[in-house]
């Protein structure tokens, strides 16, 4: 086993690292055109949700409507529904963040990375929990540092795939930050805007680590919840993208009935799928 002392701190710091590192470079990054950035963002956001679905278990779809005992009960409907709340939170996030036109309120685009930094961060809650559930049991070592790492994971290519990992996740959220940010306001970032994406971003995988390295517990419902992110990314940085470089544009109003829509047609093949 690795002690808690080393391996908390350890992801904490890698994790925070690699976010920031992440956050900061492409928003520094002017020489991209923000239609590339967008395009980037939605082929990081296609991966995204194909890996983190396969942790949140695909929503248990092997587990068949009939017979009814193969469904799994509680269990199953209780990661249907962390899937659900996922959508419903960034549909709350976007209201408030493009009200409808006439409405009350002002325009508030940065909440549009914030979502995506908060839904995509408590994915990270199940990551930065397994990451130190595996070697909080076994044999203690004397090894510390990188050693006790690759110890730990098997291969230094192991280790370092965490960080990589954490950057390209982050850069989505550094891309829909650019494009409905800080490009529409000349490029003119607020001061704590950007810790406050990564705070939101990777906080939620130290509390992971720390808590995970003494209670076991099923992730992924976490990660159920998490992958909602990657709908919005594509919904919101697809339509960057159709923008290209055009001047003056706002983002589109689409309010809780467009994500209704997603989410019943999500589920509609879903429940096809339940039928096999």
């Amino acid at each position: 086993m690795i002690p808690f002392w080393f391996i908390f701190p350890a992801i904490t710091a890698v994790t925070f690292l690699a976010v920031y590192l992440a956050l900061y470079s492409v928003s520094f990054a002017r020489f991209i055109p923000v239609m590339y950035l967008s395009a980037a963002g939605v082929g990081l956001a296609f991966w995204f949700f194909f890996d983190t679905m396969g942790d949140a278990g695909a929503l248990q779809e092997n587990n068949a409507l009939y017979p009814p005992y193969l469904f799994g009960g509680v269990p199953h409907l209780a990661l249907i529904g962390a899937f659900v709340i996922g959508v419903f939170v960034l549909g709350v996030f976007d209201h408030f963040a493009v009200p409808a036109e006439n409405g009350a309120g002002s325009a508030k685009p940065f909440l549009i990375p914030m979502a995506l930094a908060i839904v995509m961060g408590i994915h990270g809650l199940g990551e930065g929990w397994g990451a130190v559930s595996g070697v909080s049991g076994g044999t203690a070592t004397t090894l510390t540092g990188l050693a006790a790492l690759v110890q730990a994971y098997g291969t230094f290519p192991a280790v370092v795939s965490y960080p990589i990992h954490k950057f390209l996740e982050a850069a989505i959220v550094g891309a829909a930050y650019v494009a409905f940010v800080l490009r529409p306001n000349g490029w003119k970032a607020k001061r704590l805007e950007l810790p406050v994406l990564g705070l939101c971003f990777a906080g939620p995988s130290a509390v992971g680590a720390a808590v995970g390295y003494f209670v076991s517990f099923d992730t992924t419902y976490f990660y159920a919840f998490g992958v909602t992110a990657a709908l919005y990314a594509a919904m919101r940085l697809g339509e960057a993208l159709s923008h290209g470089s055009a001047e003056g544009w706002t983002p589109s109003r689409y309010g809780l009935k467009t994500f209704s829509a997603l989410l019943i047609g999500f589920l509609l093949l879903y429940t096809a799928a339940l039928l096999h």
